[in-house]
């Protein structure tokens, strides 16, 4: 970090707590979204103040704005961290959480035998090294060759806003004075919405398809055009093994032991930056 206006007090500027390996190792990063030092660890700071009110303000939260202003202020090396690839996500931000508040985190989990409240501490340190990347290996499906990857943070962001904004749609029209007749109307304006939405989800994951013929397809709108266009067999496989790829960069499970009745049973690490960061 440089020196701003040589200010004499800079040596007590707040220094890296954590140098943080990605698991992606800078895979599917636009060149310009991100310097790696040649260590192949980038420095990662704890959070200012004002980054901690910018992470409890709604909005910022909500349009994606505040993760991303936070994330380059703790991460000086990542230069556009809308361009952060989902496979590296976690593994950033339980980093500034570690670098922000130590490496232990409370973990409440409700028991499912009899729903008493648990708090359990995490050790941080222990699910950055076990986090991983998918093997995002040419998968073949029908007789196409596919390149899959991870998704962009502001495509996965401005589709987890359009979902929210068309639920609270649904539910609005739902518990609404309309007429049948009224409602569906409005059903039939907003699912259309919902059928894009789903769809480009896929084709944001997918880098490339090679057709038999050795044919490479990269443009976007070819690929849109097949995921609307193909089998629901092939739609349903090529959805199955996104899912696979986005289900294995996440955390294992963390097994709990119940502190009123001693049953053991699974939660999971809840990575909502509304409290993640709390």
């Amino acid at each position: 970090m440089a020196n701003p206006a040589n200010n004499p007090l800079f040596k007590h500027f707040r220094q890296p707590a954590i140098y943080l390996k990605l698991p992606g190792q800078g895979k599917f990063w636009p060149e310009d979204a991100i310097d790696i030092p040649p260590t192949g660890e980038i420095p990662v700071y704890p959070m200012t103040v004002k980054d901690e009110i910018t992470l409890k303000t709604p909005d910022a939260l909500m349009n994606g704005v505040g993760v991303v202003d936070t994330i380059q202020s703790c991460c000086p090396n990542i230069k556009n961290a809308w361009k952060i690839p989902a496979s590296d996500l976690d593994a950033i931000l339980i980093a500034i959480r570690a670098a922000s508040y130590g490496s232990d985190m409370d973990i409440e989990s409700v028991c499912p035998e009899c729903k008493e409240t648990t708090v359990n501490v995490v050790d941080l340190r222990v699910l950055l090294d076990n986090l991983k990347i998918p093997n995002y290996e040419p998968t073949a499906i029908n007789g196409l060759t596919f390149n899959f990857k991870p998704q962009a943070y502001d495509t996965m962001n401005n589709t987890n806003l359009m979902v929210f904004e068309q639920r609270k749609l649904l539910d609005a029209i739902t518990s609404s004075t309309l007429s049948d007749e009224e409602k569906t109307t409005q059903f039939n304006l907003i699912f259309p919405k919902l059928t894009e939405m789903n769809v480009m989800a896929l084709v944001y994951c997918i880098e490339s398809i090679f057709t038999e013929e050795g044919k490479e397809v990269t443009e976007e709108r070819h690929i849109k055009e097949f995921i609307e266009n193909c089998d629901r067999n092939v739609y349903a496989k090529i959805k199955s093994q996104i899912e696979k790829f986005v289900q294995s960069t996440k955390p294992d499970s963390l097994e709990i032991e119940c502190s009123e009745c001693h049953k053991t049973y699974s939660t999971e690490l809840n990575f909502d930056n509304a409290n993640f960061f709390g």
